[in-house]
Formats: C-alpha cells, sequence, structure tokens
C-alpha cells in the first residue's frame, strides 16, 4: 500500500488492506508542527479508525519533518488499555521505539512507533500506529516493510 504521492509505502496483513486513506496528514494531531505531510491509513474499516473503542485493524504511517516523534510518542497513553510493553525497534531500514497497549475496548492492541532512518540520520521521522486484533502481532513486520522516499 502507497501513499497518493508514492513517497510512503507499507506492507500490512491482506485482511487489514480492504480501504486506504492516501492523501496524507497534519502533525499537528500529534502535537508536532502544523503543516500537510506524507502518510497514509490502511484498515478493514476507515471509517471506524479513529473510534478506539470500536474493533478495527489497521495501520496508520505519517512522516514528520519537523518536531520530536519520539518525545510525542512517548507521552502517548492510552488509559482504557492496559500498557504493556515498550522496546526498541531495530530494522534494515528503520530504528526506534515501540510501545504497546493490550486488553483495549475493541478487543485488541494498539501499537504506537517513533522511528528515524537506520543510517543514523534523523530524518525524516516517522510515526506508526497499529491497532490489531486476535492472536500474533504484525508489528515488527509492518515496520520492517516501510518505505519513505
Amino acid at each position: 500500500m502507497a501513499d497518493a504521492g508514492g513517497r510512503v509505502s507499507v506492507r500490512v496483513p491482506a485482511s487489514w488492506d480492504r480501504e486506504l486513506r492516501d492523501s496524507g496528514w497534519n502533525p499537528r494531531v500529534l502535537g508536532l508542527g502544523s503543516g500537510h505531510e506524507p502518510g497514509l491509513v490502511v484498515a478493514d474499516d476507515l471509517a471506524r479508525w479513529p473510534d478506539l473503542t470500536a474493533p478495527v485493524d489497521g495501520v496508520f504511517v505519517g512522516v514528520s519533518a519537523h518536531g520530536d516523534v519520539t518525545a510525542r510518542v512517548k507521552a502517548l497513553a492510552h488509559s482504557a488499555c492496559h500498557y504493556s510493553s515498550s522496546r526498541d525497534f531495530r530494522g534494515a531500514d528503520w530504528h526506534g521505539l515501540v510501545r504497546a497497549w493490550s486488553g483495549c475496548p475493541d478487543g485488541g492492541s494498539i501499537t504506537e512507533s517513533a522511528l528515524v532512518p537506520a543510517g543514523g540520520a534523523t530524518e525524516p521521522q516517522v510515526y506508526v500506529q497499529l491497532r490489531q486484533r486476535g492472536d500474533g502481532d504484525a508489528t515488527d513486520g509492518v515496520l520492517r516493510s516501510l518505505r519513505v522516499r
């Protein structure tokens, strides 16, 4: 799946790729500087994606050229869920922070990630939110598939 401009692409489980919104995002929703940046949402039900109590599987990916995505992800809380863990992610292309919550009202989990290029550059920064239900965790596979041009 890719955004309209071809800047962001990601592979997701087949059951998630029913709907795509590929028009970008405003990093202000995460508490970063306002503007229009590359981004996409892929989910089995985009109309219900904004409602964290609705059962939805999918991923949001947003690029940010300004601000500290890692600090914003560290500040996120999902009070209706059980905080599970925080860990480092190290892939061939991306490094960063992954925080996870389980037992959410939709019966699933939420994973929030802040990534930077593995080569040591600080830009671009990428924010990734995964929502998933059922057994298994697609987080690492999705993060490893992420491409930003």
